[in-house]
């Protein structure tokens, strides 16, 4: 057997003990709570101040059984989770190579955004004649340093 099909076995598994431990609780609360009022009748626990000792035997007879089911069901979720992820382990060169390709379509993506602003910028200096009055300048500021 694979290492998957191991594993959806046992996370099959871990869903059926959780549901038996589900059934299982359901069954200690009916019989905790059928425990108590017996408990009252027979005049071993007061009518009032006795939440602690309820709440107390519920915990010890009931409540684990439920948090125990609660982590397999959570583990076996986990488990099949991991088993829908792709395989990371592959060939080092093709997960390279892909990588590269995904790199390279970004790098492509960004010059031609690059290209587009930087036409942008000649429209907008152009509308205004801004690229004349620099070049000028820059004419009249170059006279003035060789004389």
């Amino acid at each position: 057997m694979d290492r998957k099909s191991i594993e959806k076995t046992f996370s099959i598994v871990l869903f059926i003990v959780a549901v038996l431990l589900v059934i299982y609780a359901i069954w200690a609360v009916y019989y905790c709570a059928d425990d108590i009022s017996r408990a009252k009748a027979a005049g071993q626990l007061p009518d009032s101040g006795a939440q602690y000792i309820i709440v107390g035997h519920y915990m010890s007879n009931c409540a684990q059984y439920f948090a125990f089911a609660l982590l397999l069901a959570a583990a076996g979720l986990l488990l099949q989770r991991k088993q829908n992820e792709p395989d990371k382990s592959g060939d080092f060169v093709s997960n390279v190579n892909s990588i590269a390709a995904i790199d390279d379509d970004d790098d492509d993506d960004a010059d031609e955004e690059e290209d587009d602003d930087e036409e942008d910028e000649v429209d907008d200096a152009d509308e205004a004649g801004e690229w004349q009055n620099e070049e000028s300048e820059a004419e009249i500021k170059q006279e003035k340093d060789e004389d």
